[in-house]
């Protein structure tokens, strides 16, 4: 019996099809295997910044005339251990980061924000270490403290960054600007502080550093200027997480829907071929068929 040529070439070709459709969809699979890890990165960060944002406003509210309030909380047991979220989260978050992408410059970033983080973690421990039972307190206080806020500055400008270019990749055109308006207001914040680190730490004390208390209006301004854009700062670098967040989650709502339209396209369109062809080559009289006449 011979093979139907017509036959042939049609299975052929959609093993060829097939072979091609694979390939995209595994492709697929894993830029939704991205935007998965990125939305859950940005999702757990979010939640620290929020809490990040409580404890700068709670700070403001100290500064500015709600001391009573403030101590309230602040003497809480509660409030001692509000930083567990806040370090560990943005630790987690920026682990979901580091190499989901292959472009140099979100692996840079990305791989420098880990690096602060476990930072931030170590300071963490070192603070906490008395509590946790793992050993007495190592003194430096205030040496750690400036360390962290400097960090702090530059991880704002790390999240944002990662941030704008995920949404601007998700297709969000406003998103380039926004970034570079929070990195900008990063960047004075951070110089602020510089300026505030040399003026307050007592310099003709030796080693370990301390800081000193401030004792006139200028320096008075200064720091609470310093806490008020480190504050709106953080609001803005928690809103954008928030925004990546949200665009993550439209866009794989999105691909979802457009999977399944394309999975019923793809099985009527195989049906209606597969069938065609079957029936074309029924209609055609074969070799013997002719002889037979």
């Amino acid at each position: 019996m011979e093979s139907d040529p017509a036959s042939d070439l049609f299975l052929s070709s959609s093993a060829v099809e097939d072979r091609g459709e694979h390939s995209k969809e595994q492709e697929r699979d894993q830029q939704r295997q991205t935007y998965q890890f990125c939305r859950l990165g940005f999702a757990i960060q979010a939640f620290a910044l929020v809490l990040a944002c409580v404890t700068s406003l709670l700070h403001l509210m100290f500064l500015f005339g709600g001391r009573a309030l403030a101590l309230l909380v602040i003497n809480t047991r509660v409030w001692r251990w509000i930083d567990v979220p806040i370090i560990w989260g943005s630790l987690i978050g920026a682990y979901l980061f580091w190499g989901r992408w292959k472009d140099r410059g979100w692996q840079r970033r990305a791989g420098l924000l880990l690096v602060m983080c476990l930072v931030d973690t170590t300071l963490w421990f070192l603070e906490h270490g008395a509590d946790l039972g793992l050993r007495e307190q190592i003194g430096h206080e205030w040496l750690r403290e400036q360390l962290g806020q400097a960090l702090g500055w530059a991880e704002f400008t790390l999240i944002a960054s990662l941030a704008c270019d995920f949404m601007a990749h998700l297709g969000v055109d406003q998103a380039p600007e926004a970034g570079k308006a929070t990195r900008s207001l990063a960047a004075t914040g951070a110089v602020i502080w510089m300026i505030l680190f040399f003026e307050r730490t007592a310099w003709n004390q030796g080693w370990p550093l301390i800081g000193q208390q401030i004792h006139n209006l200028e320096g008075l301004l200064l720091y609470m200027g310093s806490s008020m854009i480190w504050t709106i700062t953080l609001i803005q670098v928690t809103a954008l997480t928030i925004a990546a967040t949200r665009q993550a989650t439209r866009v794989l709502v999105e691909m979802e829907r457009e999977d399944q339209q394309l999975d019923q396209f793809r099985s009527a369109f195989h049906d209606d071929a597969f069938f065609g062809s079957r029936a074309e080559t029924f209609s055609k009289p074969t070799r013997n068929d002719s002889d037979a006449l």
